[in-house]
């Protein structure tokens, strides 16, 4: 009956400013208080090898050839760079004077998509003119379909109901838009994981939110129009990092258009069929830590950057979705010498190398089957003197120029 009383309670407080929040200019957050809430840090101490930058390994014979895209977390810049580290292109804007790019997604036509965490997503073209910007709480992930609908996701407070419990949390919803940013569908993942979650965490918020203090300092974030819920919260039950949408059928396990998802806080990679709202494959608690960015790879296997967050070192898993079993991983020797706590990717080429962005160290390296690095790269962009590099949050190599027509052109400008 407590418990009941104080969610009844704790529900119609949520209620009340949720359903007037709606009415009101999205809120921002200053980058001190981004800070605060968020294990993302902009600079990350890099003493040891402060003086390495740019390409500093590249096995001509081994390495895959292609063109590398990338932003630096601490600019709204995007990289295009060659495997010499020469920069082949730059996308630069900005709509408010402190933007910076969370990540970057490059569209067939050159266009741009950039994300500037928990506050807006940007359309660009080719030579940086800003074509519109979606102002909704996104983060982590932008896909775009063959269609050219694209696919992010954003952070909403929510009171949800937890076995007839009302719940308030910082909810996770996949948003569907257009090419022009016009959104066509919302789907909360909460309502498809919400069995996924353990009790523990359930309980965890309920007594957070019993803390008067925690209360009073939730009312004080709203009345400042701030986020009332934040990414550091308990209410933060789901943190999704990763969508990827699924381009072909693979017989038993997904079709076209089923996406691969990413719960970080649930240790889950999932398959979501869009059609029918609903999770028809998962994996992970139990056997992976924190993860990042899975992807299908063509035998059919996922990637998963494993951060280990457990382990105190992070590894590459390749999964067989099937049998549920690990058929291949790369990990450093000593294993903690490879360790990205907070945010990482990974992507097989096409020779079989895997392409790993090592994200908080800025670091970015591409090893061989056996797991030997045939080409590796470091931010240049550093802070000598305070011993600091900027995180890079993922690095992809393009090299499909029917998708990619715009490669053709870059090359023959070279």
């Amino acid at each position: 009956m407590v418990i009941l009383f104080m969610a009844g309670v704790i529900a119609a407080i949520f209620f009340i400013f949720i359903s007037t929040s709606t009415h009101k200019k999205s809120p921002r957050v200053s980058s001190k208080e981004a800070l605060k809430s968020l294990p993302y840090l902009t600079w990350i101490p890099a003493e040891k090898d402060i003086q390495k930058s740019g390409v500093t390994k590249y096995d001509r014979k081994r390495a895959f050839e292609g063109t590398n895209i990338y932003n630096s977390r601490n600019l709204s810049k995007a990289y295009l760079i060659d495997l010499n580290g020469n920069i082949l292109h730059t996308w630069s804007a900005k709509v408010t004077t402190d933007d910076e790019w969370h990540h970057v997604q490059v569209c067939g036509n050159g266009d741009l998509l950039a994300i500037v965490k928990d506050r807006m997503l940007i359309r660009m073209d080719w030579s940086s003119n800003i074509k519109w910007v979606s102002k909704m709480r996104y983060h982590h992930d932008i896909a775009v379909a063959l269609n050219e609908d694209i696919y992010s996701i954003v952070s909403e407070p929510d009171l949800a109901f937890y076995r007839g419990l009302p719940l308030p949390i910082l909810n996770n919803s996949i948003v569907i838009m257009n090419s022009d940013g016009e959104i066509k569908r919302k789907i909360s993942l909460f309502d498809l994981l919400k069995e996924e979650v353990p009790l523990n965490r359930i309980t965890g918020i309920f007594s957070w939110l019993n803390n008067p203090k925690i209360l009073e300092e939730i009312i004080e974030r709203k009345e400042n129009n701030d986020f009332m819920l934040k990414d550091g919260d308990p209410s933060n039950i789901l943190h999704t990092n990763t969508i990827k949408i699924i381009e072909r059928d693979v017989n038993g396990l997904c079709k076209g258009g089923d996406l691969l998802i990413c719960v970080l806080k649930l240790d889950l990679i999932g398959i979501l069929n869009v059609e029918e709202e609903k999770i028809i494959w998962k994996w992970g608690p139990g056997d992976i830590s924190n993860p990042h960015n899975p992807t299908l790879l063509e035998n059919g296997n996922i990637l998963i950057f494993d951060n280990g967050v457990d382990r105190g070192y992070s590894r590459i898993v390749e999964l067989d979705p099937f049998k549920k079993e690990i058929v291949w991983e790369y990990r450093a020797d000593p294993s903690e010498h490879f360790y990205s706590q907070s945010r990482g990717s990974s992507q097989r080429l096409p020779n079989g190398n895997t392409l790993i962005t090592e994200s908080d160290k800025g670091h970015v390296f591409e090893v061989s089957h056996s797991g030997e690095i045939v080409w590796e790269f470091y931010n240049p962009e550093i802070k000598t003197d305070k011993g600091e590099r900027a995180a890079i949050y993922r690095m992809i190599r393009i090299m499909d120029t029917e998708k990619y027509p715009w490669l053709e052109g870059l090359k023959k400008q070279l």
